[in-house]
């Protein structure tokens, strides 16, 4: 927090691109190494890809720079970051069934986060669509959903590779599981939020029916 202002003179999309090269040095050092020092040095360079990647938006929003495209660009590195970090674990302890579940889950939930922001975007017709619809919809819920939300992202929080990175290839593995597991259990919150939504909020008016309007 404290380095992010003073990075105000960089394009945010060369921080992103900055932050999807630790990334990649840290998945070639878990996938190709051996013991617990190169897991941790692994582990630790996607960590502070993490952080990288947090600064990009404070640059983007301090500068005014920020776009929809480089927006989708932050949020592709991140998905692909731990979407081939899953890979990356399997790859190095043998447990394909980790490197297929995780990316795959990964994968799916990015899915439908796409697919319920495309459609909440169209329900509401909002001139920009939300990337993570997520943000959309956590107000919207009921204390405890939202309650629910936090903890699951708290839980799936990208820095706690870090630390399970000190008990080298092992202590990965069982990290790699267990987000494995938090994504399911995100993916079956969006799509119990977005429902719920949808019975909560009534579609917005068309423009057309609100100025009176003819549409061509």
């Amino acid at each position: 927090m404290a380095v992010a202002p003073r990075l105000t003179w960089l394009h945010p999309n060369w921080i992103t691109t900055g932050s999807l090269v630790l990334a990649l040095a840290g998945l070639v050092a878990i996938a190709q190494g051996e013991g617990p020092a190169t897991a941790f040095a692994g582990a630790a360079l996607i960590f502070v890809s993490r952080w990288t990647d947090w600064i990009d938006g404070y640059v983007a929003r301090a500068t005014g720079t920020a776009t929809n495209l480089g927006g989708l660009y932050d949020i592709a590195v991140g998905y692909v970051t731990m979407v081939l970090v899953m890979v990356a674990i399997g790859l190095r302890q043998g447990d394909m069934a980790l490197a297929w579940c995780g990316a795959g889950a990964a994968i799916f939930l990015r899915i439908v986060l796409m697919t319920v922001g495309w459609g909440l975007a169209k329900r509401q017709r909002l001139t920009i669509v939300p990337w993570n619809p997520q943000k959309l919809l956590t107000p919207r819920q009921p204390r405890y959903m939202r309650r629910m939300k936090v903890w699951l992202d708290a839980l799936r929080n990208d820095y706690a590779i870090a630390l399970f990175g000190i008990a080298g290839g092992a202590g990965l593995q069982v990290w790699g599981w267990a987000y494995t597991a938090i994504v399911i259990c995100l993916t079956f919150w969006v799509l119990g939020a977005a429902w719920r939504f949808v019975r909560r909020v009534h579609a917005a008016t068309p423009r057309h029916l609100e100025t009176g309007e003819v549409p061509c």
